[in-house]
């Protein structure tokens, strides 16, 4: 039974002893009259199905309900105490007599009643359990660790619009006339009135499961229509036309795919704008198709995705991607919650590593304390222990909250635990490295990634005289002789990979291994799961499985497709000879490679792709018996 039942049987019982009190204070004075009455009707039975109710508001409204009982009782008291303005009135006799004979009468019939009414409320609960027990949202079994992630992880909805944070930071400005759209609103992104009038095309998401734990697993999913312009999209990147691709966008004003596409051939023309709005636009459409409940369980932290599904890779594509346009106005209030939205969805296994950047983020955001009691939950104590970045912005933290002491001690066990990370941040800040650190280099491949993401991104944080002073004297203060840690020898995972791939920054991507940039074949889709669960396949996709017969099906669209690719690889790399007569052209080094693609503002994920595209087309052409169309396309190319 109910806390709030329990409460008002209470408060009833203590009622009538509040009254027993009271006729007996004045029932020597009336001895000598024993005038029969009526017994006084008992109080009505309260309404079962009105206690029910009561059961069913939620913990809040109880919690309400305990301080109003609280001051209820108080006042009560109060009320019941006699004061000098209002002396208390002497009852009649005959009324009296009437309320003692009332009282003993209706005592035990308001006890049993009472006592019944509780009984019968147990039964109906009873019932109710267990004919709901088959449908019933499961127990909440969390241990008080996840349940403090969950909280950890709440999200501050408010706070996912840069244009608050705008506000907060240059005033508000003139009104921006978005009547309409802003009282229609979304979860991620407010909506502008320039944009196209349309509905999502079909996208929309449900509920997969309601976990134990009481967190709660969505999906997006696409409608037939959604799959169908999903096929059309398939088709375009296969052309590599942008525009038939901006085309296509035109036509489906808000399809996930094409928006990020669009977005991404805008920021390789250093259209900073343009990309950020097609984003913007992306996560709205995201925003409308959300489930009832995805809001309110992602501001308590409990809402998850399954990064397995396409459909919802795609939300975190674009939400990375919008993180790293927000890097560049400095909202990084906005820029941190972004990020520690993406780590609620799936914080078991952070699938775009948001762990290696939220550190930085949290003390540019002025979030501090936040990040500090993320590390010290036991479940991220344990997954970032090896991370280097959380443990030397965490010593920055413990400084930006007022612990000086702790943040030293702190600083000085990372010093010691990743001694060749701290002397890449030495050189990064040009200071002359002490003892302890100098001539530290990394052992691993992983141990380079992570020195290099740290000291590049993290450079200004500690560009200041204060951490740069606090950095050198607790640096100095560890001894040269304190042996290095052991050699944790793991290899780089796909999640960093698609971490560093979002940097966009060719230094870091050039850290990357062979056998993972190999993989990158979509930019749509950099690096899937190796278990992806699709759950439908694009038509265009099924067709292009098993091509007609004929030179490339006989489509003259995709010879000039591949002649395309020839001149963008002869412009990009002159030695490039893609039909491998002629002169031997000298085979270029490795930093004449990074420079070309660094001086041509082509990200290499762009490259990784466009290399496997001509693969493909040049395989399609041997497996069909027309190996010289390849050839005459290459030789049309060396004629221009």
């Amino acid at each position: 039974m109910s806390s709030r039942a329990l409460r008002k049987a209470q408060r009833e019982r203590e009622e009538q002893e509040q009254l027993r009190k009271l006729q007996e204070e004045h029932e020597e004075q009336d001895e000598g009259s024993e005038e029969e009455e009526a017994p006084a009707a008992a109080p009505p039975k309260q309404s079962l199905f009105a206690m029910l109710n009561e059961d069913g508001a939620d913990d809040e409204d109880d919690a309400e309900d305990e301080d109003e009982d609280v001051h209820q009782d108080e006042s009560e008291q109060e009320a019941e105490k006699p004061t000098p303005t209002q002396p208390t009135p002497k009852p009649s006799t005959k009324s009296k007599k009437k309320k003692k004979k009332a009282k003993k009468a209706a005592q035990p019939a308001t006890s049993s009643k009472a006592d019944a009414s509780l009984d019968d409320i147990d039964l109906a609960l009873k019932s109710l359990s267990t004919k709901a027990s088959g449908t019933a949202t499961p127990t909440n079994t969390a241990d008080p660790n996840t349940n403090e992630v969950c909280r950890l992880l709440s999200i501050d909805t408010a706070s996912l619009h840069a244009a608050n944070e705008m506000r907060r930071l240059f005033g508000r400005g003139r009104s921006d006339g978005l009547a309409a759209l802003s009282r229609r609103r979304n979860i991620f992104i407010q909506g502008k009135e320039e944009w196209p009038v349309a509905t999502s095309g079909g996208l929309g998401m449900e509920v997969i499961e309601k976990r134990s734990d009481g967190t709660v697993e969505y999906a997006f999913v696409h409608s037939r229509i959604y799959q169908d312009v999903q096929g059309q999209f398939e088709t375009c990147v296969a052309s590599m036309d942008p525009q038939r691709m901006v085309l296509l966008l035109q036509h489906n004003p808000y399809h996930i795919s094409t928006l990020l596409q669009v977005s991404e051939i805008a920021k390789q023309e250093r259209d900073h704008t343009t990309s950020g709005d097609l984003l913007e636009r992306a996560l709205f459409s995201f925003g409308r198709a959300v489930h009832s409940t995805f809001s309110a369980n992602l501001q308590q932290g409990k809402a998850r995705l399954d990064f397995r599904r396409p459909e919802n890779r795609e939300f975190w594509l674009a939400a990375c991607r919008y993180i790293s346009n927000l890097g560049m106005r400095s909202t990084w209030r906005t820029v941190y919650e972004w990020s520690k939205l993406l780590l609620s969805l799936d914080p078991e296994n952070d699938p775009y590593c948001i762990s290696l950047v939220i550190d930085q983020y949290a003390i540019r955001g002025r979030q501090p304390q936040n990040f500090l009691d993320l590390v010290n939950n036991p479940i991220f104590t344990t997954k970032w222990k090896h991370l280097p970045n959380v443990q030397l912005s965490r010593a920055l933290a413990f400084i930006r909250v007022g612990n000086a002491a702790k943040g030293k001690q702190s600083l000085y066990t990372a010093v010691s635990r990743f001694p060749w990370v701290v002397a890449r941040l030495f050189q990064e800040l040009n200071l002359d490295p002490p003892p302890s650190v100098w001539g530290k280099s990394p052992r691993t491949d992983s141990e380079k990634l992570h020195s290099e993401v740290y000291a590049i991104r993290a450079k200004d944080l500690w560009n200041t005289p204060e951490a740069s002073e606090l950095l050198v004297e607790v640096s100095s203060a560890v001894s040269s002789e304190v042996p290095e840690p052991p050699v944790v020898d793991r290899d780089i995972t796909l999640d960093e990979g698609r971490h560093i791939l979002m940097s966009d920054m060719p230094t870091l991507i050039a850290l990357l291994p062979r056998s993972i940039t190999a993989k990158v074949t979509s930019a749509s889709d950099p690096l899937p799961p190796q278990d992806n669960q699709a759950t439908y396949t694009p038509a265009s996709t099924q067709r292009v499985v098993q091509p007609p017969s004929g030179a490339l099906g006989g489509a003259a669209e995709s010879l000039r497709e591949l002649q395309g690719l020839y001149r963008f690889f002869s412009e990009l790399f002159p030695w490039f000879n893609p039909t491998g007569e002629g002169e031997e052209r000298p085979q270029p080094s490795e930093e004449e490679i990074e420079r070309r693609i660094a001086e041509s503002g082509v990200s290499e994920e762009v490259i990784v792709q466009r290399t496997q595209r001509l693969m493909d087309l040049q395989q399609r052409l041997i497996s069909v018996g027309e190996p010289e169309a390849g050839a005459e396309a290459a030789l049309a190319v060396d004629d221009e």
